[in-house]
């Protein structure tokens, strides 16, 4: 099967399936996809991924994202759009302020690992939903703006609960760098550093999404369980949804 799934108008669509888990089950290709945003599929696309039998696609954007470049799945007869990102952003974004810093690619790199260390408290709703969506039998594309960083922690959420081994989601979140063509959503004058602090996938970033786990909640087990509502029950569903 083909990991990454060629499309006219987006270049990080990628297939979940295929990768091993630490007990020796596999995820089922053709299940769970994440994306970078539906916004630029263009006809052919949409009927690609509807042959890909995509049935749910979760979309992880803020709300002034989904009304500038709206979903082109909205109101489809096969896709159902679940808005499930904030509707506001938590905090003023980088790329309207990193102008007045100094060491901007620093100041990219502080503001990209807090927002990282916030994702598991800020979208624990939204894990939720895409675990009951995958275990009512749905196939479903995770995505956000870039398919990097909430859909990134979000897929890596669903690797792990899974039982994906941590290397294996890491690689797997480290593929945005090979794929995503960021089309020029880079600011012209941004210097390249701070561009790679902002638009490129670092193993810290997710690293910190992993400590604020660890930190708050004693490990993915007890985060999935305790907070998630992932119990014993409900983890054998998604399993026997997704895993072969």
């Amino acid at each position: 099967m083909q990991r990454r799934i060629e499309l006219e108008g987006l270049s990080n669509f990628r297939d979940l399936g295929g990768y091993a888990t630490a007990d020796g089950a596999r995820v089922k290709w053709r299940t769970i996809f994440r994306s970078d945003t539906l916004a630029a599929l263009t006809d052919a696309d949409m009927d690609a991924v509807c042959d890909l039998g995509v049935t749910t696609a979760c979309d992880l954007r803020y709300g002034e994202e989904r009304v500038n470049e709206p979903s082109r799945f909205l109101g489809h007869h096969q896709v159902e759009v679940l808005e499930l990102g904030l509707d506001a952003r938590p905090e003023s974004t980088l790329l309207d302020s990193y102008e007045l810093a100094e060491d901007t690619a620093t100041l990219a790199a502080a503001y990209m690992t807090e927002g990282y260390r916030q994702y598991p408290l800020r979208y624990a709703e939204a894990y939720r939903t895409i675990f009951r969506r995958l275990s009512d039998g749905h196939q479903i594309v995770i995505h956000c703006t870039a398919g990097k960083d909430r859909a990134g922690t979000a897929s890596a959420m669903v690797l792990l609960a899974l039982g994906v081994p941590l290397e294996t989601v890491f690689e797997d979140y480290l593929l945005t760098n090979q794929y995503w063509d960021r089309a020029g959503r880079e600011p012209p004058d941004m210097d390249p550093e701070t561009v790679q602090s902002v638009f490129a996938a670092r193993e810290e970033y997710l690293a910190a999404a992993l400590h604020t786990i660890d930190s708050r909640f004693g490990g993915i087990e007890a985060y999935l369980a305790g907070h998630l509502g992932l119990d014993d029950d409900a983890r054998q569903a998604l399993h026997d949804a997704c895993l072969e």
